[in-house]
């Protein structure tokens, strides 16, 4: 079981990556992800660079499936996060690829649930696996749990930045309120959602995400719409404040420290 889960997930990795590039080279009904996402601009996207953290994502995914055939292929250490995760990370995968599709489409409504599917597939694997709640050696950590936190906090984001750009099409201006209102209030749910799983889950990589998402919705109005600017720049700190007192609390578990003790081991 944990052989065959090991090479679907390194295939939909592979795949997804693969789905993701051909959108973007071969312009995929003859548009891009970026040039939707401007069509229906509204004030929680961030800074396009900030789109740029798909390739860390990606990188740390392929690294997260090699290690799981690694583990399952050539290992006899215990691996029971394989079997744990089951078929969510595959199923993880296979939607975001059909969101790639559903979003360069103009099928908007669609990618949302889509990327409700993909939040929730990911929410999955970190109950399953206990993520971040028992101490684990430094190689599950580096290669299971930050890659699935920051692809989860991403996908949280994304979900957000989804719904909103679904509404704009729909042409919901939020009255009563203003769409600065409306968006000053998303990013403090954010906000307390991101550091409820801080100290509830453990989970510092996940916030950090969100720091950096903030930062570029910070970088990208701070001259047209100031108080939505200073508001997520202000959320942007909280976060890593936030992030950094829990690593400095917990920091006899913490990676730096199991790294130091695996070097002094050998």
């Amino acid at each position: 079981m944990k052989k065959k889960l090991a090479l679907l997930n390194l295939f939909s990795v592979l795949f997804v990556i693969g789905v993701n590039y051909i959108s973007q080279m071969y312009r995929l009904n003859n548009t891009t992800i970026g040039e939707i996402s401007s069509r229906y601009d509204n004030l929680f996207t961030p800074a396009p660079y900030a789109f740029g953290i798909w390739s860390i994502i990606f990188l740390s995914l392929i690294g997260y499936a090699i290690f799981q055939v690694k583990r399952a292929f050539f290992s006899e250490k215990e691996s029971n996060f394989i079997t744990q995760t089951g078929y969510w990370f595959f199923v993880t995968n296979m939607l975001n690829a059909a969101w790639v599709l559903a979003f360069v489409f103009d099928y908007t409504g669609l990618s949302v649930l889509i990327m409700l599917g993909i939040l929730f597939s990911l929410i999955k694997i970190i109950l399953n696996t206990n993520m971040e709640k028992w101490d684990a050696p430094i190689e599950v950590i580096a290669f299971v749990w930050w890659p699935i936190c920051v692809y989860s906090g991403w996908i949280a984001v994304a979900t957000i930045a989804n719904i909103s750009a679904y509404l704009t099409k729909l042409g919901w201006d939020g009255s009563p309120l203003s769409e600065e209102t409306w968006t000053i209030i998303l990013i403090s749910i954010a906000t307390v959602i991101n550091l409820a799983i801080t100290w509830k889950r453990n989970m510092r990589e996940f916030a950090l995400v969100a720091v950096w998402a903030f930062i570029a919705i910070f970088v990208r109005h701070q001259e047209n719409y100031k108080l939505v600017a200073y508001s997520a720049l202000v959320a942007a700190i909280i976060l890593f404040v936030s992030s950094m007192t829990h690593a400095i609390r917990n920091k006899e578990t913490g990676p730096a420290q199991k790294l130091k003790e695996r070097l002094q081991n050998h």
